[in-house]
């Protein structure tokens, strides 16, 4: 399955859910940086690339859910199951990501998903009291989402 982003993906859709969120804690389950990216993503592409993740809470639930459904531990093997199933391109060059694209982030310390602003100047993913924006230099890994 491609996934084809709305005709006012940016204008209207990824900058609602940028700010509805704006303001929204870390809440795993919620709004963590998974359900965060992929919310972004149904909000682009009207697709829920997380369907299969959905329905856990807390830190333990989270791991258990990626570890049912992709054998793996990390919200990277997550990334990768979910970019796999919906046909989303890995960018050779991570740098390379455009606004909306799905990101690995590599951030103090932690492996986080998130996206790219529509600012394009910057990554975006839920911190502890409202969304954070990360520099670019911290992607790890990027993937296309739908046609830009």
């Amino acid at each position: 399955m491609t996934l084809k982003r709305s005709k006012y993906w940016d204008t209207r859709e990824l900058h609602q859910h940028l700010l509805e969120r704006n303001d929204a804690a870390h809440v795993y389950g919620k709004n963590d940086c998974a359900l965060f990216a992929a919310d972004g993503i149904k909000a682009m592409t009207g697709v829920d690339i997380a369907e299969d993740f959905r329905g856990y809470a807390g830190p333990t639930g989270a791991q258990r859910a990626i570890a049912k459904v992709t054998g793996g531990t990390t919200v990277e093997d997550a990334a990768v199951y979910c970019a796999k199933k919906y046909a989303l391109p890995e960018l050779e060059h991570p740098l390379e990501a455009k606004r909306g694209d799905l990101v690995l982030l590599a951030h103090e310390g932690e492996l986080l998903l998130g996206l790219i602003h529509l600012s394009g100047s910057c990554a975006v993913a839920p911190g502890a009291a409202a969304l954070r924006r990360i520099p670019l230099s911290a992607i790890k890994r990027a993937w296309r989402v739908g046609n830009v």
